[in-house]
């Protein structure tokens, strides 16, 4: 059975907030204060007045935030079971890729087509690239 994700319908205006988090300046633009949430419920309910869309699934209880000064590496280990949730599907028959609509609008709108063999292989690199990079 798939797991269900955390996952947004407007990913530039979760961005905008992670941003306002980071700064203290509201990129939202919207004359909310946005500090960074001390739990699930806050979160949730920051998600809401920021209208990303946001779909947190009921298994949530807690949400952790990592922050970091700039001379300090950050690497984001996800949980097993989404690792091999993945893996399955996408070497499922008919898988392909999926990526965040803001990804799709800048790549001509569709999921990439990967070669089946290729398929974790991507997988592996969008792990390395999302846990491990700041901001670019």
């Amino acid at each position: 059975m798939a797991l269900d994700r955390l996952r947004f319908s407007n990913i530039e205006r979760f961005g905008k907030l992670v941003k306002s988090w980071s700064t203290g300046k509201n990129y939202l633009e919207d004359g909310n204060t946005y500090e960074v949430p001390g739990d699930i419920d806050e979160f949730r309910r920051q998600n809401a007045e920021a209208q990303t869309g946001a779909h947190i699934p009921d298994w949530a209880k807690k949400v952790r935030f990592v922050s970091c000064e700039s001379d300090t590496i950050v690497i984001r280990i996800p949980p097993k079971a989404f690792i091999e949730d993945s893996e399955e599907r996408l070497t499922a028959p008919g898988a392909s890729y999926p990526l965040p609509e803001a990804y799709k609008q800048a790549f001509g709108g569709q999921d990439p087509v990967i070669a089946k063999e290729k398929m974790l292989d991507f997988h592996a690199a969008r792990i390395g690239d999302y846990t491990s990079t700041f901001c670019m």
